[in-house]
């Protein structure tokens, strides 16, 4: 089962800039983790004519070239699920503006895949390279006959484009560059759920609007906001919005990629105490490495003192031996599923270099103060005001964030009973199946045996229903039982993993409380207003006894205003420095909300596959009882028949 942060990334990719050896390493593999050798699989299979067809309907659809959009619309005609459709265009691009024909085959090939229900992967692709189903498109030449400019977001045969059930998005699946609303030209966004906008289309004075602690929206007048925000950019000046401008990077859409694995190693370390080391593997660096359970905890350790004001991946409790490899290996493939992580120095020598970490710490002169940035190159066109406004409703995030957290809770709690139920149901009907399954007992002559020992007709088939019924509830049993394990990974393997989201912000929230500089920049405040009102005092005592009025004036006490200056300068150096320290915790709070909302379009993944998982068994106990219904009307109904 796919790892939750391969599906959304709920951390989000950072404003940082900068590049070392492990952006290079990942980019020799393609932005979804794989060679270029993995990717031209298919150049010298011979393909089916629906390739070509397809090919050329596309770059007609897309004006001469096929984007990223224009692929995920050619590929809705496979009628596969939206969220399938999106991974597959996620795992096929490259990050270049347009998609080659390798990897438009490559995205045909892997649609094919899961319209057999076989994994779209570019690994099954190359192991069925030799045998690949031919995809199903149909009505897939009409593609070419539509604008160019609408192709992305034109109807779809079986869907609506008018907002109901079964609609088309107006933008791709991938909510971290969704564009705004019929505005195609608009600058990517990632915080649709953190700040909403008005129709543009409406003919009212639209304001944007941030968001309330209830989860309404705030309006922002248009006067509050700069110029330049207030200009046009590709429609009318209220059709803009102000929201985190969170650079993509495709590095994180390695979807169904298991990017670590952690096993446990053969031999136990420790001379005279013994301790489990974990082989660590990881596929974008090409290494090996051995680690132990602390040197993950110092990991973890490290990521709240460099990055105190945003989410990071909580790591397992260490007194739970059972689940720690599962743990570690979700722990560390959500690190490196965060670019700015993956950047991070020590981050790379954790997972590449083969020496002991604590050797690798011990030498590496590493930086272990918190990240420094400037908050005025970080936060764009965003105005000021919108980051102090969200600010000011810290106490409502938090409120929300708690009863985020009951909710999950509650959720975890409720799917994990009726696991639990269907389990323990499982088990009782394999146990009735068990009563009613005839014995094979060897059958002992007829020679002298006494009346009625003798096995009649009928009795015989009745002990072969008996059996076949047996066979049934049986596979009745074994689904309710599979049915709770479904339900049990949905609970443990999704919703525990937005739980643990839940608990990153929560945690995060706390950090930022403990930090804020809010109380100490008013003191400073307080203080240096005092020192310069009485520094006035002074200096307006020196002015009038420099006049020379009278004789009997007070001296003037040059080293109490200059004490006073001095006392006044180093204050606003401090206070300086609060004011900016401020500024970057509200900058991060801001933008660790939009990436907060935006993890909820998550739960479209989710329930669709729950949904799924249990349309899907409901279905196999259905046949299995219409077929216990079919052979209990099979059961001799005639009391004489038992006669022998």
């Amino acid at each position: 089962m796919s790892d939750l942060y391969d599906i959304l990334d709920p951390w989000g990719p950072s404003n940082s800039s900068g590049s070392n050896g492990a952006a290079a390493a990942a980019a020799s593999h393609g932005p979804s983790g794989f060679s270029d050798s993995s990717r031209g699989c298919l150049d010298k299979v011979i393909l089916p004519p629906v390739y070509t067809i397809a090919y050329s309907a596309t770059k007609k659809a897309g004006g001469g070239q096929i984007t990223r959009e224009v692929l995920q619309r050619a590929l809705m005609y496979s009628g596969l699920p939206r969220h399938i459709v999106g991974q597959i265009v996620l795992t096929a691009d490259t990050g270049t503006p347009t998609i080659s024909q390798q990897d438009f085959n490559l995205a045909l090939a892997m649609t094919a895949m899961a319209q057999k229900n076989m994994p779209p992967t570019i690994d099954a692709v190359v192991f069925h390279k030799d045998d690949l189903p031919v995809p199903e498109l149909d009505g897939i030449e009409s593609l070419s006959s539509l604008d160019p400019d609408a192709a992305a977001f034109s109807d779809v045969p079986g869907r609506r484009t008018d907002g109901g059930p079964g609609a088309f998005p107006e933008s791709s699946d991938d909510p971290w560059s969704s564009a705004i609303a019929k505005n195609t030209s608009a600058p990517m966004t990632a915080a649709m759920g953190a700040i909403s906008i008005t129709d543009a289309g409406s003919g009212a004075d639209t304001t944007n609007s941030a968001p309330a602690a209830d989860g309404s929206s705030i309006p922002v007048s248009k006067e509050r906001q700069p110029a330049a925000a207030r200009s046009s950019i590709g429609g009318p000046a209220s059709a803009e919005t102000f929201v985190p401008q969170i650079s993509m990077d495709a590095v994180q859409w390695k979807l169904d990629i298991e990017d670590v694995s952690v096993k446990e190693a053969a031999e136990k370390g420790g001379i005279v105490f013994k301790h489990t080391n974990y082989e660590v593997n990881t596929r974008s660096f090409s290494s090996m490495v051995v680690r132990r359970y602390n040197d993950f905890f110092w990991i973890s350790n490290y990521l709240i003192k460099r990055y105190p004001y945003r989410m990071h991946p909580n790591i397992p409790p260490k007194g739970f031996p059972d689940n720690r490899i599962k743990g570690l290996t979700r722990f560390a493939s959500a690190i490196l599923r965060i670019p700015f992580l993956r950047r991070d120095a020590l981050i790379i020598q954790f997972f590449s270099n083969t020496d002991e970490f604590s050797r690798v710490v011990k030498i590496g002169n590493l930086d272990m103060d918190a990240e420094i940035f400037d908050p005025e190159e970080e936060i764009g066109s965003t105005p000021w005001s919108e980051i102090q406004q969200t600010y000011a409703a810290f106490d409502d995030f938090y409120a929300q964030v708690a009863r985020d957290e009951e909710k999950y809770r509650i959720q975890i709690t409720a799917l994990e009973k009726v696991a639990r139920y269907k389990q323990a149901i499982g088990d009782e009907l394999y146990a009735y199946s068990d009563t009613i399954r005839t014995l094979n007992m060897p059958v002992e002559g007829t020679t002298n045996s006494r009346k009625f020992y003798q096995l009649s007709k009928a009795k015989r088939a009745l002990n072969n229903n008996l059996n076949d019924l047996s066979m049934s509830f049986s596979d009745v049993s074994l689904l309710d039982r599979s049915q709770g394990e479904v339900m049990k990974a949905m609970s443990a393997e999704y919703l525990r993993r937005l739980y643990d989201v839940v608990i990153s912000m929560k945690l995060m929230m706390e950090r930022m409380r403990q930090m804020d500089k809010t109380k100490e920049i008013q003191r400073f405040n307080d203080r240096n207003a005092s020192n310069r009102k009485t520094l006035a005092q002074l200096a307006g005592d020196s002015a009038s006894g420099g006049a020379g009025s009278t004789s009997n004036a007070a001296p003037i006490d040059r080293g109490s205003i200059e004490r006073l200056e001095r006392l006044i300068g180093d204050d606003t150096n401090e206070l300086n420095k609060l004011e900016l320290e401020q500024r970057c915790i509200e900058l991060r709070f801001y933008q660790e909300i939009a990436r907060y909302k935006c993890y909820e379009s998550f739960l479209q993944t989710h329930y669709h596959r729950f949904v799924e998982e249990q349309i899907k068994h409901h279905t196999l106990v259905l046949n299995a009882w219409k077929q216990a219904l079919v052979t209990a009307d099979d059961l001799p109904t005639n009391p004489l028949d038992f006669i022998n």
